[in-house]
Parts: C-alpha cells; sequence; structure tokens
C-alpha cells in the first residue's frame, strides 16, 4: 500500500485542480491500493483557509473521511463562496499539520509526498501516477 499525502489550501486554486486530478483519474483508478492523507496548510494570503480546515479536521474525527473529504471537495470547487461555521473548532489538529509542514520544509499548496518524491503546486496526473508507481 502506497501512502499519498498531501498537505493543502482549501482555498487554493491549484489545490482544487488537485482535486479534480484526483476525482477524475486517480481515485477510481488508485483507490483499492493507495491511502491518501489529507494534511492542512492554510496560506496566510487565503484568510477563511484555516477556519475551513478546522471544519475538515472535525468532520474527519464526527463523522469520518467521506464526510472530511466532501467538505474539501466543497470548499475546493466553491473557492470563496464557503464558509465554517463559527462554533470556535479546535485548531490542534491544523497546528500540528502545520508544524510537520515546516519540519518538511512546506512552502507551497498543494504539495504531495509520495515515498522519497515531492510534487508542489503544478504537477500532471502522469506523474503523480509515475510517483506512485515508483513507490511500490
Amino acid at each position: 500500500m502506497v501512502t499519498v499525502e498531501i498537505f493543502e489550501d482549501l482555498q487554493c486554486p491549484d489545490c482544487a485542480r488537485l482535486q479534480h486530478m484526483l476525482d477524475d483519474h486517480l481515485l477510481a483508478a488508485l483507490g483499492e491500493t493507495v491511502t491518501f492523507v489529507r494534511r492542512d496548510f492554510p496560506l496566510v494570503k487565503h484568510p477563511a483557509a484555516r477556519s475551513l480546515a478546522e471544519e475538515a479536521q472535525f468532520l474527519r474525527l464526527t463523522e469520518g473521511t467521506e464526510a472530511e473529504w466532501a467538505w474539501r471537495r466543497r470548499c475546493l470547487f466553491s473557492i470563496g463562496r464557503v464558509q465554517a461555521p463559527d462554533d470556535g473548532r479546535d485548531s490542534a489538529g491544523v497546528d500540528a499539520d502545520l508544524l510537520e509542514a515546516h519540519s518538511r520544509g512546506v512552502a507551497k499548496t498543494p504539495t504531495v509526498f509520495v515515498g522519497n518524491h515531492v510534487l508542489i503546486e503544478k504537477f500532471t496526473a502522469e506523474e503523480l501516477i509515475r510517483a506512485i508507481q515508483d513507490s511500490e
């Protein structure tokens, strides 16, 4: 089983492009052999990204991965038009993701780790598939 770890910002157009890539090319073809892990790296330039990330992590904990992914899709496919509930969600998970991202040199979104491969910001589905195949 290969793990694909994605650091993303839920207001990032390049992250939305990656979500389309996942939906259109990768999840159906590789879903059985690849584990996709979503990590949050809200950028300062996107003011709502942190609260959107906190909601995503809240949904993962309370309703499961399917609800989390649905929220992430909704945010990414409607950039700037989705607001997180103002319920003061716990930010510890987002803080932990940010610390991990900084320790690994993440500076842009999306940044994707697949084994020894790192894909940053703009890459093709073919490049991601090749990184997954190289890591099997």
